[in-house]
């Protein structure tokens, strides 16, 4: 009998795209000239004559749009203090939970609706939905736009309702306007299948508006490291800022940690610029997961948390993690004195990192201790990445800051999305594939495959979105690995991306081996 192994792959991917509910419109055929108008016809009458049934107060919140329509009940207008949503183009966060007229659940964020259906995953961050919402839609479910940018006619067109933040609804939607059927694999954006042409009721939250996602998250960022240890800014000669308290980068010298304003000396903050020309990735060099203070044990101002493990305690979590990673790369000398050789720009630093967000929750990692904590037993054993600036590959924050980083050093790092996964993010997703039987030359091709899906992935900045794993619908997905020769055995490996939101800063522990 042939032996079967489960293996979890985290591939260390650093590219960008934004997380979307995956929705396809399903035109059914039938002898009539326009299939898809007759079948909207026939869907909007049903959900007409559900409506009078199920929901007679609502029949007179009836909202057109074009040759459909849909219907919505105001639970809460939102802050009356608050401007409309509609009034001006912004980002907005919300939560939607979406079920069939029977009730069956179809979409949601929430951690409790996916551990009821069994879709739970403990690698999946359960956070409100961040999208733009324009004067045109460019990304949101139709029905959800209409709902945020258009005057809400109630009773019959007697008032209007604008939302605002804190707003909260229920949307009755055809499919026409929800976007036809819906299945997913990320965690959360499917959890069941339905089919299409069939109503939905969508229930939405208004959490939060942003106008400059960029300015935000640069403020989330500036927050953390002050939070954290404090944060000096590195500014060019002559710059308007070092009046406001921003500094140029130290000389070098020979004795770094008596130098003022150098990032080795105790006296500094913990957080320096990585460099003087670009803004908001900070590097904190002095970072020891082993230490108690304030820079190496991290506060986040919203802690991520659910009622399931791992995170239904967070600070436990933490600190497990924390003790992994001390004890798996001890810190021998501090790197004031630390003799040891920086990496450079050809240099090729052997890395083990945890990518964070800013809430705390571990997104990625390499580091077998961490993966186990995250996910739980039973997950390939990770390895350790390969980096040369000079050739790239990585988002933009490791190339700024590894290059400084010494041989057998510990650090950490922040950045905006601006250096990470930019304003596309990165979209979650599942995929699992089995194999087995198969010959030596095979495994040779699959690692092939394995070699061009990084080269693609990481050389061109994530401009191909992991080609390889999504290409012919997925017939390459989890095929990540190094493959040996053995034929005799069965594998099944799921391939996990994480959702990286679009402009979400994040945080990367990092040690570097010993050369």
């Amino acid at each position: 009998m042939k032996s079967m192994k489960k293996q979890y792959d985290r591939k260390s991917t650093f590219v960008s795209r934004l997380l979307a509910a995956l929705v396809f419109v399903s035109m059914a055929t039938s002898c009539a000239k326009d299939p898809v108008e007759d079948n909207s016809k026939y869907e909007n009458l049903a959900l007409e004559a559900w409506m009078t049934q199920h929901r007679p107060k609502l029949v007179d919140n009836f909202q057109a749009a074009g040759n459909s329509g849909f219907y919505v009940d105001v639970i809460s207008e939102g802050d009356a203090d608050a401007a409309p949503i509609g009034d001006k183009a912004q980002w907005v966060r919300f939560d939607a939970t979406a079920r069939d007229l029977n009730g069956n659940l179809v979409l949601t964020r929430n951690a409790a609706d996916a551990k009821l259906l069994n879709t739970f995953t403990r690698y999946t961050r359960y956070v409100p939905f961040y999208r733009y919402c324009g004067t045109e839609n460019a990304g949101l479910l139709e029905g959800v736009w209409l709902a945020m940018t258009q005057p809400l006619k109630l009773d019959n067109g007697a008032r209007e309702v604008k939302l605002r933040i804190n707003a909260k609804v229920d949307l009755y939607l055809p499919s026409i306007l929800f976007g036809g059927s819906l299945s997913g694999s990320g965690g959360y954006e499917g959890e069941t299948t339905l089919s299409g042409n069939r109503p939905v009721i969508l229930h939405m939250e208004i959490k939060d508006t942003v106008v400059n996602p960029l300015s935000r998250e640069g403020q989330d960022v500036d927050k953390f490291c002050e939070d954290n240890g404090g944060l000096l800014r590195y500014v060019k000669p002559g710059s308007a800022e070092i009046s406001s308290g921003a500094v140029t980068i130290p000389e070098p010298s020979d004795d770094p940690v008596n130098q003022p304003n150098h990032p080795y000396n105790p006296a500094t903050p913990r957080w320096v610029s990585a460099c003087d020309s670009v803004a908001q990735l900070y590097v904190n060099y002095r970072y020891n997961p082993a230490a108690s203070d304030v820079g190496d044990k991290w506060t986040y101002q919203h802690v991520y948390k659910n009622e399931y493990v791992p995170y239904n305690q967070p600070e436990a979590l933490h600190a497990e993690i924390d003790k992994a990673l001390a004890e798996r790369f001890p810190v021998e000398t501090p790197v004031g004195k630390l003799e040891a050789d920086s990496v450079g720009l050809e240099g090729t630093a052997k890395i083990w990192y945890v990518g964070r967000f800013l809430d705390g929750f571990v997104f990625d990692t390499n580091v077998d201790e961490v993966k186990e904590l995250i996910c739980g037993p039973g997950y390939t054993a990770g390895s350790v990445l390969s980096y040369t600036p000079s050739d790239g590959g990585l988002i933009q924050a490791f190339y700024y800051t590894v290059p400084r980083l010494k041989y057998g050093q510990w650090a950490s790092l922040i950045t905006v999305s601006t250096n990470a996964y930019g304003s596309s993010g990165q979209t979650g997703s599942t995929t699992t594939s089995t194999s087995g039987g198969n010959t030596s030359s095979y495994y040779d091709y699959l690692n092939y495959m394995s070699y061009m899906n990084s080269y693609y992935n990481g050389y061109y900045g994530g401009y191909y979105n992991n080609y390889y794993g999504n290409y012919w619908g997925g017939y390459y997905g989890g095929y990540y690995d190094d493959y040996s020769s053995d034929t005799s055995q069965t594998v099944t490996t799921t391939t996990v991306t994480t959702e990286i939101p679009s402009f979400t800063p994040l945080i990367f522990q990092i040690y570097v081996e010993p050369k």
